[in-house]
């Protein structure tokens, strides 16, 4: 593993204890992400916040796949991709 992909992911271990949110799967050959969260909009921002910005370092677009949500807390799932014009769920 190189240095920089080591301290980016060191980084966002670090940070995932600061946040509500937790990225339950990701690797650098994968393009889904999975997060569990509180069932908040704040934390549904701050999950698409950082699924946009893993996306980004990949220089991919992120679209939303599914989420499922109990009273409390949330699983959102998202797939990095490669079109910069990501065909959004309901649209042909």
């Amino acid at each position: 593993m190189n240095r920089s992909r080591l301290l980016s992911s060191l980084t966002l271990l670090l940070l995932a204890g600061c946040a509500d949110y937790q990225l339950a799967t990701y690797g650098p050959s994968e393009n889904f992400l999975t997060f569990t969260h509180p069932f908040t909009d704040q934390a549904a921002a701050d999950v698409l916040a950082s699924a946009r910005q893993q996306c980004l370092k990949r220089g991919q677009a992120t679209i939303q796949t599914s989420r499922t949500c109990s009273l409390e807390k949330c699983t959102t799932n998202y797939q990095c991709v490669d079109s910069a014009d990501p065909i959004q769920p309901g649209k042909p």
